[in-house]
């Protein structure tokens, strides 16, 4: 007797002829960012990548797609979770690189989804906080100077809920919801809180102010939104996608010349550029446009 199998979406567990089959089928590919970090005692480090990873997947099975292999490595190291020490741990963990080295791999990696031949790259980052605009200003970039007919979508998963008014938190109901949902087994309520000074960044009180706890089924209704947002922006982009035949992405020498030119232009303007209290107070320098920039 012969054996099913479910199809695959993960590019690293197909084979070329796999990979070949599905970009032709479905010319998408679905990219998850996040890292690793703190999110209270109750949650595992990875919760930005994790939520992201397993809703792409989600989203792949459910509307067709290809999920890009795995980069959790990610930006905005913060130290100062001073609970942690309350339980034996000396370090924040976190899974950190340079703002502009994490830009500068994005750019390579929309490159070689352009060059493998896929119609849509759809970004998500689990980890948020607005550099979600910097992804979406270097996916801009890239089209606007190379031509490719490629359509790029960057966004935070927050972005993508459509449920009861929610739009993201730290380690609050939204995201441990999410992650019990999609990864039930990394969450565990009966940890510790232990607040701090820094307030959300330590974790949440359960329940919250409002009465909420975070459960499984808040994280199924919250996670369906967002699967049935990300089918709708893979149809439109991929009825947007005019071919071009006499197109040619870049090569690598290339690409690290588009980001030369990227970095000297906007490095002042990338929110990544600005600390986190600058952020939060709004004291972020405005992006003036392309042509402003002589672009």
């Amino acid at each position: 007797m012969g054996s099913t199998r479910q199809a695959k979406v993960r590019w690293l567990e197909m084979f070329p002829d796999e990979l070949a089959a599905a970009i032709e089928g479905c010319p998408v590919c679905l990219f998850p960012f996040g890292l690793a970090e703190p999110h209270g005692p109750y949650n595992a480090l990875g919760l930005d990548y994790l939520k992201a990873e397993a809703l792409v997947e989600r989203s792949a099975r459910t509307h067709g797609g290809v999920v890009a292999p795995p980069f959790a490595w990610h930006v905005q190291e913060r130290p100062e979770f001073d609970w942690l020490g309350q339980h034996g741990v000396t370090q924040c963990f976190c899974s950190s690189i340079p703002s502009g080295l994490f830009l500068h791999i994005v750019l390579h990696q929309i490159r070689s989804l352009d060059a493998r031949g896929f119609h849509v790259g759809i970004l998500i980052t689990g980890h948020y906080g607005g550099l979600e605009r910097d992804l979406r200003l270097l996916s801009e970039y890239y089209v606007r100077q190379t031509g490719s007919p490629i359509r790029l979508w960057a966004c935070a998963d927050w972005e993508l809920i459509d449920y009861a008014g929610y739009k993201g938190d730290h380690a609050g109901p939204c995201e441990t919801s999410q992650l019990m949902f999609l990864r039930p087994g990394l969450v565990d309520l009966d940890r510790s809180i232990v607040h701090s000074a820094l307030g959300p960044m330590c974790g949440v009180a359960f329940p919250t102010a409002d009465g909420t706890i975070p459960s499984a089924e808040l994280g199924r209704r919250i996670v369906e939104s967002q699967v049935k947002r990300i089918g709708q922006i893979q149809c439109q982009l991929l009825d947007a996608y005019v071919p071009c035949d006499s197109y040619r992405p870049p090569n690598l020498q290339d690409t690290e010349d588009l980001w030369g030119r990227f970095e000297r232009l906007t490095r002042k303007y990338w929110v990544l550029s600005q600390t986190l209290e600058e952020y939060m107070s709004g004291d972020v320098l405005q992006f003036p446009g392309w042509q402003a920039l002589g672009e």
